[in-house]
């Protein structure tokens, strides 16, 4: 699998082949193909592979809004570890135009975080919060912010830290002048 990730990384998703990966990663040929009928199955392992990896490295996933700062934070450093995966990772996403399941679980549970703490304002309001969240939190938001923008790792948590916790405050003022109370007030008025 990290044979499969570099390759991708290096910008050969479309260029390399089952005897490549065979060569680099040391193994016949035969057994890449026991494994993997194709490139699709082995790109598509290559995925669930980095993201297990991920997963298994960073905190806990967030259960509120204020949990989610310090879970980029703390997800920023396996995300430097394995930078050649995680641009794999992006780049197959790129590619084949996907949304595998893992993937879905993640922003299906930001997605709840959201809702959860925003019930008095639009479901679109909602929607665009948590998408640019889910932004921030993936290896999306980190490597716009290392790579185009050339910011070093402590650069980059505190960047993104910042912009969430920017972003969070703004969620709940908003929910707040929506809320329940507000309501209220206007019906007596």
């Amino acid at each position: 699998m990290e044979t499969v990730a570099f390759l991708v990384a290096e910008g050969r998703i479309n260029a390399f082949s089952m005897q490549d990966v065979a060569d680099r990663a040391g193994i016949s040929y035969a057994s890449v193909y026991r494994h993997f009928p194709n490139r699709e199955a082995l790109l598509e392992a290559m995925y669930e592979w980095g993201t297990a990896v991920a997963r298994s490295q960073t905190p806990p996933a967030p259960r509120t809004l204020d949990e989610i700062p310090a879970w980029v934070e703390g997800s920023i450093p396996v995300f430097e570890q394995h930078a050649a995966v995680n641009q794999a990772i992006m780049a197959f996403l790129a590619a084949v135009n996907s949304n595998p399941e893992s993937r879905r679980s993640r922003d299906e549970a930001i997605d709840r975080i959201v809702a959860d703490s925003t019930p008095h304002l639009s479901e679109a309001f909602a929607r665009r919060a948590a998408a640019v969240i889910r932004y921030l939190a993936g290896s999306q938001g980190w490597a716009s912010l290392r790579q185009r923008f050339g910011l070093d790792p402590a650069d980059t948590a505190a960047a993104l830290t910042w912009a969430l916790q920017v972003l969070i405050r703004e969620i709940k003022q908003a929910e707040a002048a929506a809320g329940p109370n507000r309501q209220e007030e206007g019906a007596e008025s």
